[in-house]
C-alpha cells in the first residue's frame, strides 16, 4: 500500500467511525432519556420500549429496501443521504410535541440509520481485503463503543442540565458538522457488477428495477440456499436481541434498584464503553491473526454469562460497573470480527444485498429482544431479561461455531469476489 493509499484509508476510516459515533449515540441515547421521556410524555416502561422498536422496525424496512441498490449506485450516495435525513429527523425528535410525534420523528431516524449501518459495512468489506478487514472494521467500529463512552454521557449529561430536547438537538448538530468531510473522503466507487450507465450513474429505470418486489426478491433468494450467509444472519438476530434487549431497561433498572439518575446512569454507558473502546481496535488485529470465527464464538459465551449474572448484583454498584467494564469488552471483541466475517460470505457486486439482509433480521431482533425484554420485566423484573440474554447471546456463539467457515480455512475457497 503506498503512501497516498494509506492516507485516503485513515481518512476513510475517520468519516466512516464520525458516521457510526452519531448514529449509535443517537440510538443508545434513548435507554438514560427514557425515564425522563416516560415522565414527560406520560408513558409506562411498555410503550416507552415502542421507541426502540419502532426506530429498528424503520431501520430494517429500509435496510432491506435498498440493500441491491446499495450493489447498483456506490455507498457514496446512500452514506450522504442518510446521513442529511438522520440529521433532520434527530432535530424533529427534540421538537416532538406528544408521544405520537416522537415515535413518528423516532422511525424516520431508524430509516435513516438503517442505510448508514448497511453502507458503513459495506464500504469496509469494498475497499479492505479481508486479511486487514478486521483491524480496519475494529477501527471503524470503536465508532460504536466510543458513542457509549462520550455521546451517550453528554446527551445524558445535557438532558439533566438542560432537557431531553437539547440532548436530541446536540446530535442533530453533530451530524450537520459531518457533511462536509463525508462529501469530500466518500468514494465513488460502484462495485463492478452493478447496473450503471456507462458514465457511471445509476439511472432511474435502474434504481426503481432495483427495488422493485421482483428484484428483491430474486436478490435476497440467492442467500437462502447458502449456509455461511444464512448462519450470519442468525447469529445478527440473536446478537442484536440479547444486546439491546439487556441495554434498553438498564437505565429503568438502575434507577429503580439503585436511585441513580439520569446522569448517573449515563456513567455506566461511559464504563462499558470504556472497555469496549479498549476491545474493538484490538479485536480487530486479533481477529486478523487468529481467526475471526474463534474471536466471535468465544467472546459471545463470555457475553453470555455477563448478560446472565449482572442483574443478580444487588447493593454492590462497584461490582455492577465492573461488570458493565468486561460487558463492553465482550462486546467489542465480538462485534467487529462478526461484521468481518460477514462482509466475506458474498462478493463485492452482492456485499450490500447481503448486509441489507443481515441489517433487516438484526433490526427485527432489535425488536423482538426489546419486546420480550419489555414483558420479562415487567412480569418478572430485570434478571429474567438477563436470562433470556444470555441465552440469546450463547446460542449466536454456537451457530458460529458449528456452521460458519472463513475464506482460506482448509476446505474453504478464498473470500468471494477476491483473488
Amino acid at each position: 500500500m503506498t503512501e497516498v493509499s494509506r492516507e485516503g484509508n485513515n481518512r476513510l476510516i475517520v468519516v466512516l467511525f464520525g458516521l457510526m459515533f452519531v448514529a449509535v449515540a443517537d440510538n443508545q441515547m434513548i435507554s438514560p432519556l427514557l425515564p425522563d421521556l416516560m415522565a414527560a410524555f406520560g408513558m409506562g416502561a411498555g410503550r416507552a420500549g415502542l421507541l426502540v422498536s419502532v426506530y429498528a422496525i424503520a431501520a430494517a424496512v429500509v435496510s432491506f429496501a435498498i440493500g441491491p441498490l446499495s450493489d447498483r449506485t456506490g455507498r457514496r450516495k446512500m452514506l450522504i443521504a442518510g446521513l442529511i435525513v438522520f440529521t433532520a429527523a434527530t432535530l424533529l425528535c427534540g421538537l416532538a410535541w406528544d408521544y405520537a410525534s416522537l415515535v413518528a420523528f423516532r422511525a424516520v431516524t431508524g430509516a435513516a440509520a438503517g442505510a448508514l449501518s448497511l453502507n458503513i459495512t459495506a464500504c469496509i468489506g469494498d475497499h479492505f481485503p479481508y486479511r486487514r478487514r478486521g483491524a480496519a472494521m475494529g477501527l471503524v467500529m470503536s465508532g460504536y463503543f466510543a458513542a457509549m463512552i462520550l455521546g451517550v454521557p453528554a446527551g445524558a449529561f445535557v438532558a439533566e442540565a438542560w432537557s431531553w430536547r437539547w440532548a436530541f438537538g446536540a446530535f442533530a448538530g453533530a451530524g450537520l458538522l459531518l457533511w462536509a468531510p463525508a462529501l469530500a473522503v466518500l468514494p465513488r466507487r460502484v462495485p463492478a457488477a452493478s447496473s450503471v450507465g456507462a458514465a457511471g450513474t445509476e439511472t432511474a429505470v435502474s434504481a426503481a428495477r432495483a427495488v422493485s418486489i421482483t428484484i428483491l426478491a430474486r436478490s435476497y433468494g440467492r442467500f437462502l440456499t447458502r449456509t455461511g450467509p444464512l448462519a450470519v444472519i442468525a447469529a445478527s438476530f440473536l446478537v442484536s436481541a440479547s444486546t439491546v434487549g439487556f441495554i434498553t431497561y438498564v437505565g429503568t433498572w438502575l434507577r429503580e434498584a439503585y436511585g441513580l439518575s439520569t446522569d448517573w446512569i449515563g456513567m455506566v454507558f461511559l464504563f462499558s464503553g470504556l472497555g469496549a473502546l479498549v476491545g474493538s481496535p484490538l479485536a480487530g488485529y486479533l481477529s486478523d491473526r487468529a481467526g475471526k470465527r474463534g474471536v466471535v464464538a468465544v467472546s459471545g459465551l463470555a457475553m453470555a454469562g455477563l448478560l446472565a449474572a449482572i442483574p443478580w448484583i444487588t447493593g454492590l454498584l462497584p461490582v455492577v460497573f465492573a461488570g458493565f467494564i468486561f460487558t463492553g469488552i465482550a462486546g467489542a471483541f465480538r462485534h467487529a470480527p462478526l461484521q468481518a466475517l460477514v462482509t466475506a460470505m458474498a462478493s463485492d457486486e452482492e456485499r450490500g444485498t447481503l448486509i441489507a439482509l443481515k441489517n433487516t433480521v438484526a433490526e427485527f431482533g432489535i425488536a423482538g429482544g426489546t419486546a420480550l425484554c419489555g414483558v420479562l420485566y415487567v412480569a418478572f423484573g430485570y434478571p429474567s431479561v438477563g436470562a433470556a440474554c444470555g441465552v440469546m447471546a450463547a446460542a449466536a456463539s454456537f451457530v458460529i461455531l458449528i456452521w460458519v467457515r472463513e475464506p482460506g480455512e482448509p476446505g474453504e475457497p478464498g473470500e468471494p469476489g477476491q483473488t
